[in-house]
């Protein structure tokens, strides 16, 4: 098992793994947003096994003055093929590492309310449920 930033020629790798927590999504429209995402500074990290993506999150550090500097998971999804949770934990493992070594105080990251089994890894990796998130849509 690997751990890679993706570098701008390697973000098609990770389409097929997104693509699964985003029907919707085409690989062109994948491409260009995270390539947009990563000139605002936006990371997107996979863990690659047998020549396989299996694990992907993407993220960016950002300031508030509720929290300070901090790191913020846009998307965390693992192939559902996997069985366990290695992967997610080495990934995320990787991200708090990350996160210290860029002096940030905390990570945060939304989840949809019907992703149960997610909710259970991120509360057995010690994260806790601090907020809501509320949203509307304008279009």
């Amino acid at each position: 098992m690997e751990i890679k930033i993706a570098t701008e020629e390697e973000i098609k790798y990770c389409y097929e793994l997104m693509h699964q927590a985003n029907k919707s999504l085409s690989e062109k429209d994948f491409i260009n947003t995270i390539s947009e995402q990563i000139k605002n500074g936006y990371k997107l990290i996979y863990v690659i096994e047998n020549k396989e993506v299996i694990c992907v999150t993407g993220f960016i550090i950002s300031q508030k003055l509720a929290w300070g500097k901090y790191l913020h998971i846009d998307d965390f999804v693992t192939n559902k093929s996997v069985k366990s949770t290695d992967a997610a934990k080495a990934l995320l493992d990787f991200i708090k590492i990350y996160a210290k070594q860029q002096e940030c105080s905390s990570i945060h990251l939304d989840s949809s309310i019907q992703r149960e089994e997610a909710h259970k890894f991120y509360l057995n990796e010690n994260m806790k449920i601090d907020s809501y998130h509320f949203s509307i849509n304008i279009k």
